[in-house]
């Protein structure tokens, strides 16, 4: 939620949008709706799109893909 309402921030200075306690809000309530669904999520606030895209690669195991 820090980094989020930062990024937000920056776009949207001093506005509800951008506040922390707002992005706490969101966040919890999009891992909470993962939770329920049994989505799995992947934290990318201190990820690079190379990391991220190498997690994704190895949890879903592309070599055991059907087509």
């Amino acid at each position: 939620p820090e980094r989020l309402a930062e990024i937000r921030h920056e776009r949207r200075p001093n506005s509800k949008y951008a506040a922390l306690d707002n992005c706490r809000q969101e966040v919890a309530a999009a891992e909470a709706m993962m939770r329920r669904e049994g989505i799995a999520w992947l934290s990318s606030t201190h990820k690079s799109i190379e990391e991220i895209a190498t997690t994704i690669l190895r949890d879903l195991r592309p070599d055991r893909l059907v087509y």
